[in-house]
């Protein structure tokens, strides 16, 4: 009887190491490996030129007081790297900001941007020249920033929102003079 009992015994202990060799093969299906995160693009190129239209409100403030709507031109070339947008542009804003001293004709800027891409939108940051010009009060260059936001309405047309503020240091007799503008705009991007 002992016999029978340590063959049993040693039948147990050989098919008990040789069945981990053996599970999983015939009754559970290969696994696949799980999908990997893919980082969401963005699904508008910015990169290209623009012209466009944009109109707001103006106003002057310590050497001049003064405010008026304004309206104008706008053109650029933006470059997308992915995440971010840089580019460089000029506009040109007319309208009589009027003051005590005599009438601002209009605000041009030569500018660069940057900012995020988030798929149809872009929000960026904005600097650049000023130039103020006027038949009373004489030229003069400044500077300004500003932020803004613009929003893809199809492949071509993209709507924009900005708000600036510009300072001219010493604007001839007048001193320091600042300037705020609130634009809104439509451009056609090519």
């Amino acid at each position: 009887m002992n016999r029978y009992l340590v063959r049993a015994v040693g039948a147990t202990a050989v098919l008990s190491l040789a069945v981990p060799a053996f599970a999983g093969t015939l009754d559970t299906p290969p696994t696949e490996p799980s999908p990997v995160p893919v980082a969401a693009q963005s699904s508008s190129n910015w990169t290209g030129g623009y012209v466009g239209l944009q109109f707001g409100y103006g106003e002057l403030r310590d050497g001049l007081d003064g405010d008026s709507a304004i309206g104008g031109v706008t053109a650029g070339y933006d470059w997308d790297f992915g995440d971010w947008v840089v580019g460089v542009g000029a506009d040109v804003n007319f309208g009589r900001l009027e003051t005590s001293a005599g009438d601002l004709d209009s605000l041009t800027r030569l500018k660069v941007r940057g900012g995020y891409d988030f798929g149809n939108t872009l929000l960026y940051a904005t600097t650049g020249a000023s130039y103020a010009a006027s038949s009373d009060l004489n030229d003069d260059w400044g500077y300004f920033a500003g932020v803004g936001i613009e929003k893809m309405l199809s492949d071509t047309v993209s709507l924009t929102g900005e708000v600036a503020t510009h300072r001219f240091d010493s604007y001839r007799d007048y001193g320091r003079v600042n300037a705020t503008t609130a634009t809104i705009g439509v451009n056609y991007r090519f």
